[in-house]
């Protein structure tokens, strides 16, 4: 994404391998977040990757591509990425190999959850 507009990223992804978390490590690493003392990419319950990022420069061609690297068929998951600028929200969902991409107006998402 362009590192202009104030970017949220939120997903997961499971079962994280090693070489899996390794892989989005390394993807991860050139991302500008706003607060440093949140880890942008963090193991929890054991096999599962969370990513949480606020900030200006969120590196995703770089983690799909990791992430499609690595994909098996056992892996699930999603990558939710909100342009706050654009007032976009777009979804990848990891499953079944593939990494499926849906979008959507931030109105619309928040008109559907009731918000």
């Amino acid at each position: 994404m362009n590192g202009r507009s104030l970017l949220k990223v939120y997903g997961h992804i499971y079962p994280a391998d090693t070489t899996m978390y390794t892989a989005l490590e390394a993807a991860c690493a050139s991302a500008l977040a706003d607060a440093d003392d949140v880890p942008l990419l963090e193991r929890r319950e054991g096999d599962m990757a969370r990513i949480s990022f606020e900030g200006t420069y969120f590196p995703l061609e770089d983690v799909l591509a990791a992430v499609e690297a690595q994909l098996r068929p056992e892996h699930k998951g999603k990558l939710d990425v909100l342009d706050m600028e654009g007032w976009q929200l777009i979804r990848y969902i990891f499953e079944n190999e593939r990494i499926v991409r849906h979008s959507a107006s931030l109105n619309h998402v928040l008109d559907y959850s009731g918000h």
